[in-house]
């Protein structure tokens, strides 16, 4: 994830997320706001976004793999480094905290 979508962007036609809740400008706004909280864990790991949630994802109870799609073989590449991200509890914690407090606007 190197950019993030804003409030205000214009999806292509074909794209099926202009008709997701999830990307209301207010629900952009507020996933951007919680993204911004994590991205200084991400940087402490020298990580992406995008390889500290699929850590994250993995260290959940039950999952035994993640599956995350990728526009190119660098974005792949990229998705893969997310196994040599180490969390240790209270990281895993820190990200559970805010993820409980996030709330999108409804539908």
């Amino acid at each position: 994830m190197t950019g993030k979508i804003k409030p205000g962007h214009v999806f292509s036609e074909d794209d099926h997320r202009q008709s997701l809740s999830h990307y209301t400008n207010e629900n952009i706004k507020r996933t951007n706001e919680m993204l911004d909280k994590l991205r200084p864990l991400a940087q402490s790991k020298s990580a992406t976004l995008a390889q500290l949630v699929l850590r994250w994802t993995i260290e959940q109870p039950g999952i035994t793999i993640a599956l995350a799609g990728a526009r190119n073989t660098e974005q792949a590449i990229q998705n893969a480094k997310a196994v040599n991200v180490i969390l240790s509890k209270d990281e895993i914690s820190f990200i559970n905290k805010q993820l409980d407090v996030f709330e999108l606007e409804p539908a």
